[in-house]
């Protein structure tokens, strides 16, 4: 789960380093052609003893050091940005006014729909949270499924639990997603009558 912080940081990182490789080919093909633009043209050398003469300076290895533990961190924070759900404590209920709010903890909401699912013949266990996913607003429940489980009644219990945690709530910014995983090993289930 990403947020809508971390998507136009991806967004824009993306765009500045599409940007340099077009420019950095750009650039190469025109060192490569040795063409004549506006009346510049590229430098017709392949010295590098001014980068070597840079390189061998005592305060390249400490700049190089410092740019490359910025960049580590940099890198780490990113990828922990991808990896942390953004869950929601709180959600705010309509009614809220200036004289008080109406609020209500999101896991325990997304806990109790997710109970309600487990009630449902072939679902060994669920669990719930509200998140926020890429700007949007998000009820997840998860739910281990028996390997023989009834999907078409799996599918309605889904629509049915969705649809009473969107009434409860009564906010229509509020998007439900149910995810089934089947159980490795199954085990008996009760027999309808």
């Amino acid at each position: 789960m990403t947020t809508r912080k971390t998507l136009l940081i991806d967004r824009t990182a993306t765009f500045l380093l599409a940007l340099v490789l077009v420019l950095g080919g750009a650039a190469s093909i025109w060192w490569w052609s040795g063409a004549t633009i506006n009346g510049h043209q590229p430098l017709a050398t392949s010295d590098t003893s001014q980068v070597a003469q840079v390189v061998d300076d005592s305060w390249f290895a400490w700049v190089a050091a410092l740019v490359g533990i910025v960049l580590a961190l940099v890198g780490i924070r990113w990828i922990a940005a991808h990896l942390t759900r953004s869950r929601v404590k709180h959600l705010v209920l309509g009614g809220s006014d200036a004289t008080g709010r109406l609020d209500v903890a999101g896991s325990k909401v997304a806990d109790a729909a997710a109970d309600a699912l487990a009630t449902t013949v072939g679902v060994r266990s669920a669990r719930g949270a509200v998140v926020r996913d890429r700007g949007q607003l998000v009820a997840t429940l998860s739910a281990v499924i028996e390997p023989d489980a009834d999907l078409a009644l799996l599918a309605r219990r889904a629509d049915e639990v969705s649809a009473q945690l969107a009434g409860a709530l009564g906010r229509d910014d509020l998007h439900c997603s149910v995810q089934f995983r089947v159980a490795s090993r199954g085990r008996a289930l009760p027999r309808a009558r």
